[in-house]
């Protein structure tokens, strides 16, 4: 029994480790989308078969092991979409595994009763050690009521009970610390994800991940026709307002640049910082025309927009803007950032604050 119970434990700890891999990049909750909540509650009911398979078996087709861990777990993290999801799945196999028998009858009442109660559990707005607690003593209870119905004999059942109440205690003891240890890690990991594709000042993308998505839409222009506009951005005698106010006033400006930007391009544009008082914009399905129009509304917004300083010293700025389309008139999508460029130069070397395509 102790070497089943070893099993169960092994099999939920390597479970836990590749679902929050799976889900490394968007955490475990239950606001994320219904497919990704679905496909978690898939895998924590694959991890409840898993268990029911190297559970204990008993006389009459009674099966003990920790499934009911899995499903609080589906629930806690994935809400009702994955519990309800986790307890089919577990119930079906129980059922086409073991056969239409009491003992099958009560597995589904106590997990039909369990899903309901660890969904309520889980939306109460208290603390997660009080949410674990509660669920595993009221699992606990349900569990006891269903070994007292179908076992007959009474030292027999009074062992299960004890040693299966005792097993779940200490086992759930150790997921709790496990799953905070592991959330911590993915955590972790999506602030360094973030960190390096982020621009520390300004919070837009930074270069890395302008040449991450631009080589993207490289690769994806090989398969579909889509036009892509790309802006080069440069403030205006950035390094005399470095010169004149310090730099901890230029990363004022600089912000407050970022800030416009991020307003007035479209959702699905990429705004990057790709150094100094150099800026970009990649507009996916932007033909010329929008493009331009987006550029000089970023161009007259950052003119008319007055940047005070920390010693309330309100300075104007300007902006350069160079604009790129392809795939007309840029032919070669290789060529789409140097055209970018040259513009960007024409622009700075005929007068400044203006838009200049290159055609």
């Amino acid at each position: 029994m102790l070497k089943n119970y070893i099993t169960n434990a092994i099999v939920l700890v390597a479970f836990i480790s590749i679902i929050y891999q799976i889900f490394r990049s968007t955490g475990l909750n239950p606001s994320l989308a219904v497919r990704y909540r679905l496909l978690s509650g898939s895998i924590w009911g694959l991890m409840g078969v898993t268990l029911i398979i190297f559970g204990i078996d008993l006389p009459n087709n009674l099966v003990v092991d920790f499934r009911n861990l899995a499903i609080f777990l589906s629930a806690i993290s994935g809400g009702w979409a994955s519990a309800i999801l986790s307890a089919i799945i577990i119930s079906v196999f129980r059922l086409l595994y073991f056969g239409i028998n009491p003992p099958s009858i009560a597995t589904g009442i106590t997990i039909i009763i369990l899903v309901v109660v660890f969904c309520i559990i889980a939306g109460l707005k208290i603390k997660n050690r009080m949410k674990w607690l509660i669920s595993i003593g009221i699992s606990e209870i349900i569990s006891s009521i269903a070994f007292i119905t179908i076992i007959d004999d009474v030292n027999f059942r009074i062992n299960i009970i004890l040693s299966y109440c005792i097993s779940l205690s200490i086992m759930s003891f150790i997921l709790y610390y496990y799953v905070i240890y592991i959330e911590g890690l993915m955590e972790s990991f999506r602030s360094y994800m973030q960190e390096a594709n982020r621009d520390f000042l300004t919070g837009l993308s930074n270069v890395r991940h302008f040449d991450k998505v631009y080589n993207s839409i490289f690769d994806n222009t090989k398969f579909r026709y889509e036009v892509i506009s790309l802006l080069y951005i440069d403030i205006d005698y950035f390094k005399n307002v470095n010169d004149t106010y310090g730099h901890k006033e230029g990363d004022i400006v600089l912000k407050k640049v970022s800030e416009i930007l991020t307003e007035t391009c479209r959702n699905t544009d990429i705004v990057s910082r790709n150094g100094g008082e150099e800026f970009s914009v990649i507009l996916g399905d932007c033909p010329p025309q929008i493009a331009m129009e987006i550029a000089e509304r970023i161009r007259k917004t950052v003119e008319a927009t007055p940047i005070e300083l920390s010693n309330q010293t309100k300075i104007s700025i300007t902006l350069s803007i160079g604009v790129a389309s392809y795939p007309n008139p840029v032919r070669d999508f290789n060529m789409l950032m140097e055209r970018a460029d040259m513009a960007l130069y024409k622009a700075k070397h005929t007068g400044r604050n203006k838009v200049v395509f290159s055609s």
